[in-house]
């Protein structure tokens, strides 16, 4: 995976004047390790929608998965463009991208799945690696991250390349 391309995230002046950048080492730990994520799609009349979801983040991307039936699944079908965050908002990490259903190849599907069981261990569920390569999970791919742990003063914006 390349490294992102770190910017100090523009803001209104009224809320001062952001002066230290994160790392994107510090960010991803922190999308690893969240126990959930909101994740917004929009609906096909423009009406947004936000779900909380249970996900593992893992290399550049944030593997999450759901009933096909669900709003937010039903969502993509029509505009794939989603949005995800943790934080409670002094603190926050804003995900933009593009989430589609992936295969995944056996050896990122298993790691995956290892991730997925040690996260939730607690759900008792012992997910195997084949059913991502046949069945598939929803995968969103960065393409900016916004994330602060400090507002004003580390407000941090992280760019990837398609």
């Amino acid at each position: 995976m390349t490294e992102p391309v770190v910017q100090q995230l523009d803001i209104p002046k009224v809320y001062g004047k952001p002066s230290v950048l994160l790392t994107w080492a510090a960010v991803r730990k922190e999308l690893e390790e969240a126990p959930q994520y909101w994740v917004a799609t929009t609906r096909p009349d423009g009406r947004p929608h936000v779900v909380p979801r249970d996900g593992v983040w893992l290399d550049a991307a944030w593997y999450y998965g759901g009933s096909p039936e669900t709003v937010h699944n039903r969502n993509l079908e029509n505009n794939s463009e989603v949005v995800m965050h943790i934080g409670e908002g002094l603190e926050a990490i804003i995900v933009e991208g593009e989430a589609k259903n992936v295969r995944l190849e056996l050896e990122i599907a298993e790691r995956l799945a290892d991730a997925n069981n040690r996260k939730y261990s607690d759900y008792g569920l012992n997910t195997k690696a084949d059913i991502y390569v046949t069945r598939g999970i929803l995968e969103l791919k960065a393409r900016r991250v916004l994330a602060w742990t400090n507002l004003p003063e580390n407000a941090t914006r992280f760019l990837f390349k398609p």
